[in-house]
């Protein structure tokens, strides 16, 4: 027949076992326990902690894993397409007929594109700090959620205590009571 309690090898629960019962005795004949409180307590439903550390961190790996790490690189352009034989050499002319009037034409958007990547680098830090703060945000509020759930479990537990309390109030003042019933003198 196996154990009620298994445990390593190392560890004696026979052992254990009877030291807790001797710690019940000596407190038994000190007075400090009766065995209705020790009945009471052996027949109180238990009721399982939460082991706080099983409460997954969802946000720190799923949000912004390694991102300056992933940033992904600027897109390389592709080679030039060789052009071959009297074909190439007609658009080479025809080519640098045109150059000054595309050079004219394409002017203004080339400036706009130049001031706009140049503001857009002057951003760069500014979108990385905020990517950092969001990242912050989310882990502080993850830790909010775990405390506010630990707190939670600190309460309900803080009301069962509470109502074995009352209990042990009620029982005793209607022992009491019982007590004052007998002796009317008093």
């Amino acid at each position: 027949m196996e154990p009620f309690i298994q445990a390593a090898p190392e560890i004696d629960v026979d052992e254990i076992m009877a030291a807790i019962q001797k710690q019940i005795q000596d407190k038994k004949n000190a007075g400090l326990l009766r065995q209705s409180e020790i009945d009471e307590i052996a027949e109180m439903e238990l009721q399982p902690l939460p082991d706080f550390l099983e409460i997954p961190h969802i946000y720190e790996p799923v949000l912004y894993p390694g991102f300056a790490e992933n940033m992904a690189p600027p897109a390389m352009l592709e080679e030039a397409i060789q052009e071959k034989g009297l074909v190439k050499g007609i658009m080479k002319k025809v080519r640098s007929l045109l150059a000054p009037w595309t050079r004219f034409m394409n002017r203004p958007m080339y400036v706009e594109l130049k001031t706009g990547i140049n503001d857009l680098q002057k951003k760069v830090p500014i979108i990385l700090q905020s990517s950092e703060y969001i990242r912050l945000l989310h882990n502080a509020m993850h830790n909010l959620i775990v405390e506010a759930s630990k707190l939670k479990t600190e309460e309900e537990l803080l009301k069962t205590r509470m109502r074995i309390l009352e209990d042990k109030v009620e029982f005793l003042e209607n022992r009491q009571r019982a007590l004052e019933k007998r002796l009317p003198g008093i």
